[in-house]
């Protein structure tokens, strides 16, 4: 599952506290040098931590000089991974893609707590993805080389410094913390930019967002597409069961039809997100609505939440075809402070299910306004929505 920011340059520094991070101190004494929260008589932490040690839990904020953008987060069994676009030099828009391992504490004041970051993919020098943008992660059966791996990734990459002309590119790694090998020499979704309404000023094919559809080897790769016409999403289909020779299907367009929200004339599907419920036979999207033109930055002010019948996917002959769910915009902030929020992910399973699930947890994307502050830019961080399905 994702992602690019809709038509943005990726972006620097941070916001510190208040981004869906909440801090307790573990081993904090009373006056009196009592310990009140549990440790035994040599100041051991039953629960893990150092003494002394400050645990942050929730989602993790960037460090200063950092941005955290285009989030996919997957539960695996109790262990979540956090993927997400940052940047690797301080104060700089060297985006690489990077990972934390979340753990769920139980407690007052606990819950998920993630590990440190590591970075798990660069662009590559000179290539057709010198410059990285967003990525997906599933898991999987796959072989490349003659060497089995569990987990497979999509991500999108340019060789274009202004960021046009995205196209999608796989990788694989036998743990999501581990070493990710790229697969190939070439992206498995390329951009034509002799296509009509494809100039080279396009954004192209980013936004990737993955489900393995048969918990195996049966990839869905779902995108964001855009050319002079707008923005909507596609899809291909990809036996990735032996990435030495995928066999990628022909591209699919994701229907416009039913209750699509954007503030545009054609409905378009920017910057989308999707997951799989296989027990009801339903695919859910979450998606930008189109960019804020007015002020820095033109990023999305809002997002919404559909569903549409697995079917509906598969013919020209559309029924109801998407409903409505959920909108979200700035009054849904905390304190309706941030009139910027963009770019979020479902949160599913290790394969991008979310089978017979009764709602979602949905995590994005807020930045301040450039009118607030001069290094709005730098302020990108993440936060998180529950909504019922009822």
């Amino acid at each position: 599952m994702k992602k690019r920011n809709l038509l943005a340059i990726f972006c620097a520094l941070a916001l510190g506290a208040a981004m869906g991070c909440m801090a307790a101190c573990t081993g904090g004494n009373d006056p009196g040098g009592n310990d009140p929260g549990g440790n035994d008589p040599d100041g051991n932490d039953p629960g893990g931590n150092e003494p002394g040690e400050t645990v942050e839990y929730g989602l993790p904020a960037a460090e200063r000089g950092h941005y955290i953008n285009n989030s996919d987060l997957l539960d695996d069994g109790g262990t979540r991974w956090l993927l997400y676009t940052t940047n690797e030099t301080a104060g700089e828009e060297d985006n690489v893609i990077a990972l934390r391992k979340g753990t769920f504490e139980e407690g007052e004041g606990k819950g998920w707590k993630y590990g440190e970051e590591n970075i798990v993919l660069r662009g590559g020098e000179d290539g057709w993805d010198e410059y990285i943008g967003s990525a997906s992660i599933v898991k999987g059966t796959f072989e490349l080389g003659g060497t089995d791996y569990s987990w497979l990734m999509a991500y999108c990459g340019t060789s274009q410094a202004d960021e046009t002309q995205f196209e999608i590119g796989l990788a694989v790694a036998q743990s999501p913390d581990g070493t990710w090998t790229k697969v190939g020499t070439a992206p498995v979704v390329m951009f034509d930019t002799a296509a009509l309404g494809a100039p080279e000023t396009s954004v192209g094919c980013y936004a990737p967002s993955l489900v393995n559809y048969t918990k195996e080897s049966g990839i869905r790769l779902f995108y964001s597409y855009a050319d002079q016409y707008g923005h909507f999403a596609k899809f291909v289909d990809i036996d990735a069961s032996d990435l030495d020779a995928p066999v990628v299907s022909g591209e699919a367009m994701v229907p416009t039809e039913g209750e699509i929200a954007g503030g545009d004339q054609v409905p378009m599907f920017p910057n989308a997100d999707f997951a799989y419920d296989a027990d009801n036979g339903v695919f859910y999207a979450v998606k930008d609505y189109s960019p804020v033109p007015s002020m820095e930055p033109q990023f999305a002010a809002r997002i919404q939440l559909l569903s549409i019948d697995e079917e509906e996917l598969y013919t020209t002959d559309i029924g109801e075809g998407w409903s409505s769910i959920r909108n979200w915009d700035n009054t849904d902030t905390p304190d309706g402070m941030y009139e910027r929020l963009y770019g979020a992910c479902i949160v599913s399973d290790a394969y991008g299910h979310t089978d017979s699930a009764t709602g979602a947890e949905i995590i994005y994307n807020v930045c301040e306004l450039e009118v607030d502050n001069e290094d709005y830019l730098f302020t990108q961080n993440l936060m998180t929505f529950e909504v019922s399905y009822q």
